[in-house]
């Protein structure tokens, strides 16, 4: 009897946090693959040689007055594309912001 409650607890459990995640399209195994070994590390690559060129013209863009959206363009996009959206999905954010939306 216990063996039978355990197992219905657990298959309940499972329903009750993939069902939700099942009602939203999700990207298939092939794009997850792709994203996880190609469009991430050169992502990450990009990111890094961004922010530091970012870093290396900084002081000239805080002269000239663009400081905060050179750093918006330059830091917070590469890194928000790179860890701020979900595994396979290059349509939005994990906040629901689309891609091409730097927030403010």
């Amino acid at each position: 009897m216990k063996r039978r409650l355990c197992i219905f607890l657990a298959v309940m459990f499972i329903f009750a946090f993939t069902y939700p995640v099942m009602a939203e399209e999700q990207p298939s195994v092939g794009i997850k693959v792709v994203d996880l070994l190609l469009v991430r590390p050169m992502s990450l690559a990009v990111s890094s040689v961004s922010t530091g060129i970012y870093i290396g013209i900084s002081p000239l863009v805080f002269v000239l007055g663009v400081g905060e959206p050179a750093a918006r363009v330059m830091v917070e996009a590469p890194w928000r594309f790179t860890a701020g959206r979900y595994l396979g999905d290059f349509n939005h954010y994990k906040d629901n912001q689309p891609i091409t939306v730097v927030s403010e």
